[in-house]
């Protein structure tokens, strides 16, 4: 048996154009020589000039620096060394607990141990995978597109292993948060909760090292003003920028001038350039929840939209990005000029290109510049705006990712404006082609720039702006990996690669090329199939490998691109072995059906496997990849974990727990059986104990906007339980309560509260729900707090197991009125929440013919509306409903 394993590197050394002999032969043939290119027309004699320059071209390293993390060149990562010299608080950002973890290291009886990846100069042997155990570090992966194992070790063992024969380094395994999960996870950049696999991230792809985007937009308050702290996700990042929101250009910024401008504009705006920016490169501040797609990228921060949200500078804004596409903007050499433009807005007329904007923003490819534009959200048919209707501008319309990671669900956002764009009389048929792409763009959230929080916010925008946002991210982060890429390669690649099956896409055109249609473009843009296109160009392609289960089955979809020359595609499954793969075995398999190109209508193939899950392996983890063989030589994909399926849960636990270091601070569980009460002196021992899962299991997660001190990340829990002991447990009564327990790991200033507990119960006459409390429940630092389910009461009514409020109408309108009723007397006065645990509203009951009422208007304190989302009402000892406001 022959197993190879990828040659090419994610970052090629030399980065001429030439350097795309190093993505093979096949990709290098099928990169197109760019489109017949028109003169820039003469704007001024200073335009003219930088017209008639050379195209830019990125010159070849002289040198090959040192890893970032081994400045000493002792081919271990520096991080290691440093906690392994100066503590385990060295692993936390700016060496604080209270932050981020940074790598993967953890506290043992005999010391630290860390994860690491064994990264190899020529592919890994068996000789190489026997020299790595002998030394005691287990071999948890093995890479396919890079020759690298991961494996965890102590520091002498890291030392050994560093100084075996063929590795080039050891280095540190990032900790990965929870992010714009949604967003990111769709369009194959990153998926922390791991359904979406594999991923960009996942696979070792670049996060914008080295990469500047300029972002015209209404300016990002990414800095300190007054009392503003600056916004956490993107402080320090601005490298330079410009103003150009003044009709006089000797009030807007000099040609060789730069400041940072911000954005006043308060509800006009809604800080649209702070959002815009946090979605391409914000690192998602100390909770990382909110991270962008190239969060090491530099911005050029270029206001052209003032405070109104307005502007007419867009024309002037290009020609300064292009002047100073070279610069040295005086910070670290490596982020110099700008490598990709994001232009998240639009003119209200149509355009066939030839305007002034969009000549120039073309322009500005050919400048070696990728350009990006949104289409609108008009929802108009054979409209395409400035600047976005630019040649080889990528034209970016949205989708709706339902808030879900995988792409199953995804829908085109019906406000997004349809191709194609209106004929310029050059007999090219293709540049009419808009828009290119599809990004997710409603309910995205992202940075919060109010100059009147404390830059630690985030708020959820939709519209094809945001969707924009997403494809430059994309952009920064192939430029950064591939440098070589030149803009047309880069559309090149993200066009064959698009997703392309949606959802309610309404009727439209064909176009020249069989792979565009008028609404969606080429599809939805998917950075990780990008990746294999560049680094897998000549065998065949896995592009995801999906694991759904469902009660006593595991479903499996396999998702392809090329496929090459494979006569199956092989399911291989491992058991676990100290929290790794063991040896891998055969599963299932499909006989490949495919064909080899990109450039037909279709560019993906999917295989539905499904399996019984027997007995004995139920709630066990196994490791799951696909193989295959191409002439003789095979090849084998990343492995993934996978707890199978339990079989059918007699019961249901939900929770809610808002904590910004859940996976760090938190230690929660369930405990059944037993006597239980709110405190533990009154408990003896349970029976049962069911943990809740790391944030990465978490069925939903949301940003709830306050103090992140008291909590900001919202994780929702879904625990099924089996058939088993836990039966003799239901249903929970008030004398043998099912409790949470929630310990708090005593880091300061972070604390959380647990805003929702419940117990469904799925008993043979349907299912009952016993809600826990009392919620909400604020976590109290180096202590533990209980909630009980059903939440004990003192009265002769006794425990209330089954929720006895009523309301409607649910959904109501913000500002309308809700009737709550109740068939027993209430104890106290009903209460609406908001999903962060804050009181919103207040009403008394009146009782009459035998049922008593609440009535209360969905408003604020202030009389006004309240915003849409989730809402719960409850009255001790009766119960709580969920209440959906609606905007009006």
């Amino acid at each position: 048996m022959i197993t190879a394993t990828t040659q090419v590197g994610i970052k090629p050394a030399a980065l001429s154009w030439w350097s795309m002999n190093a993505l093979g032969p096949a990709w290098r043939d099928r990169v197109l020589p760019p489109r017949l290119l028109r003169q820039c027309p003469p704007v001024a004699a200073c335009v003219a000039t930088l017209f008639l320059a050379a195209v830019f071209l990125h010159a070849p390293a002289a040198i090959a620096a040192p890893f970032i993390w081994d400045q000493d060149q002792d081919r271990i990562d520096d991080r290691i060394e440093t906690i392994h010299v100066s503590g385990y608080d060295l692993a936390f950002e700016q060496a604080n607990p209270l932050l981020r973890k940074r790598i993967d290291v953890g506290v043992a009886p005999a010391g630290l141990v860390f994860g690491v990846y064994v990264e190899f100069a020529n592919p890994v042997t068996t000789a190489d995978l026997l020299a790595l155990t002998a030394l005691g570090m287990p071999v948890l992966d093995r890479f396919e597109e890079l020759p690298v194992l991961r494996s965890s070790g102590s520091f002498a063992q890291i030392q050994a292993a560093a100084a075996l024969a063929g590795v080039d380094r050891v280095e540190a395994v990032p900790i990965l948060y929870p992010d714009l999960h949604e967003g990111a996870a769709s369009i194959g950049a990153r998926d922390p909760s791991g359904q979406v696999f594999p991923t960009w991230t996942g696979m070792g792809g670049a996060a914008g090292e080295g990469v500047v985007v300029a972002i015209l937009d209404s300016g990002i308050n990414d800095a300190p003003e007054g009392p503003y702290p600056g916004h956490e996700s993107l402080i320090g990042r601005c490298v330079g920028g410009a103003d150009f929101t003044q009709a006089d250009s000797l009030l807007n910024t000099g040609r060789d001038a730069s400041v940072n401008p911000s954005d006043h504009g308060g509800d006009a705006t809604r800080a649209h350039g702070t959002h815009v920016a946090g979605i391409i490169l914000g690192n998602g501040g100390a909770t990382g929840f909110a991270t962008g797609i190239a969060p090491q990228a530099r911005f050029v921060d270029v206001k052209v939209l003032n405070d109104l949200g307005v502007g007419s500078g867009v024309a002037e804004a290009l020609d300064w990005c292009i002047h100073n596409r070279a610069r040295d903007w005086g910070g670290d050499p490596a982020d110099q000029g700008i490598d990709v433009i994001n232009l998240s807005l639009s003119s209200p007329d149509a355009s066939d290109g030839n305007d002034l904007a969009a000549r120039l923003a073309a322009c500005a490819v050919q400048h070696d510049i990728v350009v990006v534009g949104s289409i609108g959200n008009q929802g108009r048919d054979h409209f395409v705006p400035s600047p976005a209707a630019g040649d080889r501008v990528l034209a970016v319309g949205a989708l709706d990712t339902q808030r879900s990671a995988l792409n199953g669900d995804d829908v085109f956002a019906s406000f997004s404006d349809v191709g194609p764009r209106a004929g310029d009389g050059d007999l090219d048929a293709a540049d009419e082609e808009k828009p290119d792409l599809l990004a997710p763009g409603v309910a995205v959230l992202s940075a919060d720039g109010s100059l009147t929080s404390d830059g630690a916010q985030y708020q959820r925008l939709s519209g094809t702006s945001m969707a924009a946002a997403f494809v430059s991210g994309a952009a920064a982060a192939l430029r950064s990996a591939f440098p070589a890429l030149t803009p047309e390669q880069v559309a090149r690649v993200l066009l064959a690669t698009a997703y392309r099956p949606l959802g309610a896409v309404p009727p439209g055109l064909p176009g020249a090329d069989p792979g565009w249609y008028s609404p969606v473009g080429f599809g939805a843009v998917d950075l990780y199939a990008a990746l294999l296109e560049l680094t897998q160009p000549e065998r065949s392609q896995v592009r995801r490998l999906e694991l759904a289960g469902s009660a006593s089955q595991i479903t499996a979809t396999l998702r392809t691109m090329r496929e090459r020359g494979a006569a199956h595609f092989v399911f291989e499954r491992a058991p676990e072995v100290a929290g790794g793969p063991g040896a891998f075995a055969a599963l299932d398999s499909v006989p490949a059906a495919g064909d080899s190109s990109l450039a037909d209508g279709s560019n993906m193939s999917v295989y539905v496997r499904t399996w019984e899950v027997p007995a004995n392996e139920r709630g066990v983890p196994f490791w799951y990849r696909v193989a295959t063989t191409e002439d003789q030589v095979r090849w084998e994909g990343p492995s993934r974990r996978f707890v199978s399926p339990l079989g059918p849960p007699v019961a249901t636990v939900e929770v809610t727990v808002v904590h910004d270091a859940y996976d760090h601070d938190l230690d929660a569980a369930i405990e059944v059986g037993g006597s239980a009460s709110l405190m533990a002196q009154e408990t003896s021992p349970p029976a049962l104990v069911y943990p809740l899962p790391a944030s990465s299991a978490a069925v939903a997660s949301e940003w709830v906007t306050g103090a992140s001190t008291t909590g900001n990340v919202a994780w929702t829990f879904a625990v099924d339980l089996p058939a088993g002991e836990v039966e003799a447990t239901l249903p929970p009564d008030g004398a043998h309560p099912w409790r949470l327990r929630v310990t708090d790991g005593g880091y300061l200033n972070r604390v959380g509260r647990i805003t929702d507990y419940r117990v469904i119960w799925h008993a043979a006459g349907g299912d009952q729900t016993f809600l826990g409390g009392p919620v909400p429940l604020q976590t109290i630092e180096g202590a533990t707090v209980y909630a009980a389910a059903p939440v004990p009461v003192v009265g002769v009514d006794g425990p209330t197991a089954v929720s006895r409020l009523r309301a409607g109408p649910n959904p109501v309108p913000g500002g309308g009125a809700v009737t709550f009723a109740l068939p027993v007397v209430p104890r106290e006065d009903l209460r609406v929440y908001d999903l962060a645990g804050r009181a919103v509203g207040r009403a008394r009951f009146t009782g009459h013919a035998g049922v008593w009422e609440a009535r209360w208007e969905a408003r604020d304190a202030a009389g006004a509306p309240l915003r849409s989302g989730l809402y719960f009402a409850r009255v001790q000892g009766s119960g709580a409903v969920r209440l959906a406001v609606l905007a009006r």
